[in-house]
């Protein structure tokens, strides 16, 4: 660097952060050793290099240069974290001790960590003299975890110590040595900073990574400086083309796909195809379909509840209209006490006319009046329809057995089976084309929402700008200028438009087709055959509950306003 590195960036900052850094790597091993329960004296080497990390760490951060860079809590964490280590790895070698009969080593290591994790909290109430570590207080700024492991770690340190001393002094009767006759724990270190190649050699990638204008970005330090800057005209010219393929998408195709769907399910229901094929092909009781609306309809209580919402409805237009007519009652009694008091006090009686308050209230009353009065219009018309629906809807509710009886079944005629089949398979193979049809629709959509996810015209507007300019690359680029280009582009949605024209053309080839059979084979029933009075029995039935719904539709609309 060619002056001073901030204090943050100083030797002894980020030695601080590397041995932080390796302290807790270390510390993941020490869990992992610890879950394996591996032996007590390998995970008390560990713990013992995990202290001296953090107690580098500490010292590098407490450095002249670094005094102001790291915060007091990071210091203490450091200082708790390395007597806490010091303290399990003590513990850990004191567990070993048991194994070898070291048993007044072992009390002088127990007492030794119970010391250590002491000074712990000494430390955490030292710098945080409003909280109580001991307690589980968050209220400190060292993490809950650290204090929660620090007390279970002091738990079982005095557990054990206790112990420790009794047994000794009852049994073995060892001496205790001093803290400094003991032996260090060796020390085993499993983590080690290593530099990325991204740091330690920065240039050499720099400048490999831009020995060419295509060469592939770095991971890391990615593409060289300004290579993706483009002029303001490109972002602009490239929104256009965006908007403009969204529109050919949303409008040319995907709308005028769903257009074609509904004006053919439109063209078969006004036929009643469903009814007619159902009669033809099944000549005695109910087809499937019919079954499920008349359970349906059954199930929810016929024309009678229909009746019976008919009345809640009116009750509450009676109800809403009384309390719209008391208030103008008591708008008009207000006004004529007001006129009575003005003539007979006269100056006297001061005050601003009446009109002139509640003229906004009779507004709001006119307009709530106006409503009423369109809601019982059109619940007339509701109940024009219950009324000449309601015979046929109670047919409909009629018990299983006794709706099939109601149907007439078909004529066993040959000659009258015969006539209608012919026109029956016409009907059927064009709808078995239409639903291929529709299946062909949905895959056409989804071809168009994948080509227009993938278009991406950019590098063909970058090579663009660059002919523009290249004469002088001071000339002004305007998005006009690729207007061609645009359309040049969009050609490539000229399949899926001509594919849909192609849909558009057969459909009304069906449709047509469809309405001359259907109308041939009308003609060829009598009305009076056995095969016709099903049919009909059966549309009014299907009619009937498309109506029972719409009408109950109407009136729970109208029970809601």
């Amino acid at each position: 660097m060619r002056i001073p590195p901030t204090p943050d960036m100083s030797t002894a900052a980020l030695q601080t952060l590397i041995n932080l850094m390796l302290a807790q790597a270390q510390e993941c091993i020490w869990q992992r050793a610890a879950m394996d329960q591996l032996r007590d004296g390998t995970i008390a080497r560990l713990a013992i290099k995990i202290a001296e990390f953090y107690d580098a760490a500490y010292e590098l951060a407490t450095n002249s240069s670094t005094q102001n860079v790291f915060p007091k809590q990071w210091l203490t964490h450091m200082q708790v974290k390395a007597l806490h280590f010091n303290a399990a790895s003590q513990f850990r070698k004191a567990c070993e001790c048991i194994s070898q009969n070291k048993y007044g080593e072992e009390v002088a290591r127990l007492q030794i960590a119970n010391s250590l994790v002491k000074r712990a909290f000494d430390l955490l109430r030292s710098f945080f003299p409003f909280s109580s570590p001991t307690s589980g207080s968050s209220s400190t700024a060292i993490s809950p975890a650290v204090v929660s492991d620090l007390r279970s770690l002091q738990q079982i340190i005095q557990t054990n110590l206790a112990r420790a001393e009794k047994d000794n002094d009852v049994i073995y009767l060892e001496n205790v040595p001093s803290p400094s006759a003991l032996p260090a724990i060796q020390k085993t270190e499993m983590v080690k900073p290593v530099a990325p190649q991204e740091i330690s050699d920065p240039v050499a990638l720099m400048l490999s990574n831009e020995r060419r204008a295509d060469a592939p970005p770095h991971p890391v330090i990615g593409l060289p400086l300004f290579q993706k800057l483009v002029p303001f005209a490109v972002h602009q010219a490239a929104s256009v083309y965006v908007d403009r393929k969204e529109r050919v998408i949303k409008e040319d195709i995907i709308a005028r796909l769903e257009e074609l769907s509904a004006v053919y399910h439109s063209s078969i229901q006004s036929l009643n195809l469903s009814a007619t094929l159902a009669g033809f092909e099944q000549t005695a009781g109910l087809p499937g379909p019919l079954r499920n609306q008349a359970s349906e309809v059954r199930n929810e209580g016929g024309s009678q509840v229909l009746y019976e919402m008919w009345e809640k409805v009116q009750q509450a237009s009676s109800k809403n209209t009384g309390i719209l007519e008391d208030a103008f009652n008591a708008l008009d009694e207000e006004q004529e006490n007001d006129e009575s008091f003005r003539s007979q006090y006269r100056e006297r009686w001061n005050r601003p006319e009446s009109h002139a308050f509640t003229a906004q209230l009779v507004s709001q009353g006119q307009q709530h009046r106006s409503t009423l009065m369109s809601a019982q219009k059109a619940d007339q018309t509701v109940f024009g329809k219950l009324e000449t629906w309601a015979k046929i809807i109670d047919v409909l509710a009629l018990p299983e057995q006794e709706l099939e009886q109601s149907v007439p079944g078909a004529s066993g005629d040959d000659e009258e089976g015969a006539s209608g089949k012919e026109a029956i398979e016409q009907l059927r193979a064009l709808l078995d084309e239409m639903d291929d049809h529709l299946i062909a629709r949905r895959q056409i959509a989804d071809r168009a929402r994948k080509l227009s996810n993938a278009d991406d015209i950019s590098p063909v507007l970058l090579k663009k700008a660059a002919q523009i300019t290249a004469k002088s690359p001071v000339v002004k680029i305007d998005p006009a200028q690729f207007e061609e280009l645009f359309v040049d582009e969009l050609r490539k949605y000229d399949d899926i438009l001509m594919e849909i024209d192609r849909q558009d053309e057969r459909q009304n080839q069906v449709l047509r087709e469809m309405a001359r059979v259907h109308q041939e084979y009308s003609k060829a029933r009598e009305k009076g055959s056995a095969t016709a009075k099903r049919e009909r029995a059966l549309q009014n039935l299907s009619q009937a509950y498309l109506k029972f719904k719409e009408i109950k539709m109407n009136l729970q609309d109208g029970l809601k306003v």
